[in-house]
């Protein structure tokens, strides 16, 4: 079951429920190289599907998300 929100825009937003029944795939984003120019690198990777809340993955981490989120982290990261 959806829940419609009416906010000016029309927008459909999906109840906690079915997010727990979405597939999932495991992945690891291996964190990158540290360098000495003592720049603090992002330990999160940023997702975002169909313009909705951001989705951080954890880098050196195996961690389970959503088919979408995976197809976004695989074409940016194909040896994941």
């Amino acid at each position: 079951m959806t829940e419609i929100i009416n906010d000016g825009i029309t927008s459909v937003v999906k109840n906690k429920e079915e997010n727990k029944n979405e597939p999932r795939v495991s992945v690891f984003i291996p964190l990158p190289p540290e360098t000495d120019s003592g720049l603090k690198l992002d330990p999160y990777e940023h997702v975002t599907i169909n313009g909705e809340k951001p989705i951080f993955v954890k880098k050196g981490e195996r961690v389970e998300v959503t088919v979408p989120t995976f197809i976004q982290l695989r074409n940016k990261y194909p040896n994941i």
